[in-house]
């Protein structure tokens, strides 16, 4: 669709082609773009992708929409084409329901939210106006502060929608800021929320929360952190999520095309570092903050688990209970599920295809661990650097594709400028061509307990509708802590 919407900017007549199950969404995404009448043709879902094979069986099916095809193209536009109306904005009013009882008015809450598209599927809690005024007191910030435009209907965040969403979570009032935080990420105009939203991929979000501020709401890291039992880590999560259907306006099958869903869609990937172990400076340190700060890092990884060279998603890479192990095998695995994965993708670097750069990892690395790692004097540089260079490709070792492949990236300035130098001198005998763009794109973190397992979660470095997919914010305007004031 974006394409489309760039060729009728450009003044050039275009016909957006989908499959009819995805005609709401073509419909809903040509409306945010200012376009709500741009000419769609929709095709049979069963016929295309039970066809789509071979050209002798696609055939008949692009016969049948030949007639609606040179229709769209050729017919003159209406008044409501010629002149388009801009979308009329929903006022906020106040819904009151009743019952003979309480659990009836409760059931007719979650009804009519769900219904609506305002819920996530599980009980909410009410966001009656008291309940509200009480989130609210988690923060000193303004309600009617502003925070950003989310994805991908462009709604406005302000601090009081995001608290009446924390209140249908769950959350608790001092669980508002990061929950804040989180949603500043998001919405930051440099942040790629749209692919994460509507893919049909399975990306989904890392919710990581760096500094004291972790431990001091009740945050938790120890075994099972990605699972249920954590108030804190739950509800900050499901907050978040709330926030992005309410404000965001996002629905599956509407406009959230993830074809089998987001794995964790509820709560995403919520989890505190685990500062106790950790032997190196606090993760959001290496994003230019002060160690005592307290911070949220967003940042879109693959929702699947990942089996041997799969991408995108959950890879284990070693630790756990059941046998003994040293850093060295974990970090060879590393290596060779990078290589493993994404090999193969460095052909497809600028070819038309949505892979147009190399990964991020989110190397979260459990306790032992980094902590055997920092007695040998290891640092999260050094690993960042050693897992960079031991995935490097021999020059000698390149397809002609390949070589073509790095070069369109290089003269397309894709490169970041630091890295540029190198990929330039890789590209000659002796030469290795890099398989990350800069060791700086493997984010090392540590949580979870002990034992535990490390993992890593991975999504392309260079984003698809914005500059990334890798954000972090200071939490601040906390009113019922110590910390992130």
């Amino acid at each position: 669709m974006s394409g489309a919407i760039r060729l009728e900017k450009l003044g050039k007549p275009t016909i957006f082609v989908a499959t009819d199950n995805f005609g709401t969404d073509a419909q809903l995404s040509a409306k945010d773009n200012n376009m709500p009448r741009l000419r769609i043709v929709t095709v049979p879902a069963h016929d295309y992708y039970n066809r789509r094979v071979t050209l002798q069986e696609i055939r008949p099916v692009a016969k049948a929409a030949i007639d609606s095809l040179v229709d769209a193209a050729t017919r003159p536009l209406s008044a409501a084409e010629a002149n388009p109306q801009a979308p009329q904005k929903p006022e906020a009013r106040i819904v009151k329901l009743t019952g003979d009882s309480y659990q009836t008015a409760y059931e007719k809450f979650n009804r009519l939210f769900l219904d609506n598209h305002w819920g996530d599927g599980l009980p909410l809690v009410p966001p009656t106006a008291k309940a509200v005024k009480a989130m609210l007191a988690g923060t000193s910030r303004s309600p009617k502060e502003i925070i950003g435009k989310v994805a991908p209907r462009n709604g406005v965040a302000t601090i009081e929608k995001i608290a009446i969403n924390a209140v249908m979570a769950g959350a608790r009032p001092e669980y508002l800021p990061v929950i804040i935080a989180a949603m500043e990420g998001l919405s930051d105009k440099n942040f790629d929320l749209l692919h994460m939203m509507t893919s049909t991929g399975s990306f989904s979000l890392a919710i990581v929360v760096s500094g004291p501020i972790a431990k001091e709401i009740g945050m938790y890291s120890g075994i099972g952190l990605l699972g249920y039992g954590s108030r804190a880590n739950n509800t900050i999560g499901r907050a978040v999520r709330l926030n992005l259907i309410n404000i965001g306006q996002v629905w599956p099958g509407e406009n959230d095309m993830a074809l089998v869903g987001r794995a964790s869609s509820h709560t995403f990937f919520t989890f505190p570092e685990n500062q106790e172990y950790n032997p190196w400076e606090p993760y959001h340190v290496t994003q230019g903050f002060k160690p005592g700060d307290s911070c949220v890092t967003v940042s879109t990884v693959g929702g699947t688990v990942m089996s041997p060279g799969q991408k995108y998603g959950l890879g284990v890479y070693g630790g756990g209970s059941v046998r003994p192990w040293t850093p060295k095998e974990i970090m060879d695995t590393v290596v060779k599920e990078l290589k493993d994965a994404y090999r193969s993708d460095i052909r497809l670097w600028k070819h038309g295809t949505a892979i147009t750069s190399p990964p991020k990892l989110l190397l979260v690395t459990e306790p032992v661990f980094a902590m055997e790692a920092g007695r040998r004097g290891e640092t999260r540089t050094s690993l960042q650097k050693s897992i960079y260079d031991s995935t490097r490709i021999p020059f000698e070792n390149l397809t002609p594709q390949e070589v073509a492949a790095v070069q369109r990236r290089i003269d397309a300035g894709e490169i970041p400028e630091k890295s540029i130098n190198t990929f330039k001198e890789a590209l000659k005998p002796g030469g290795k061509v890099p398989l990350l763009d800069s060791p700086e794109d493997i984010h090392i973190m540590v949580a979870g307990g002990i034992p535990s397992y490390t993992f890593g979660m991975t999504y392309f470095n260079s984003a698809l509708y914005a500059p990334t997919a890798h954000q972090t914010k200071r939490v601040r305007g906390a009113a019922l802590t110590k910390t992130g004031r």
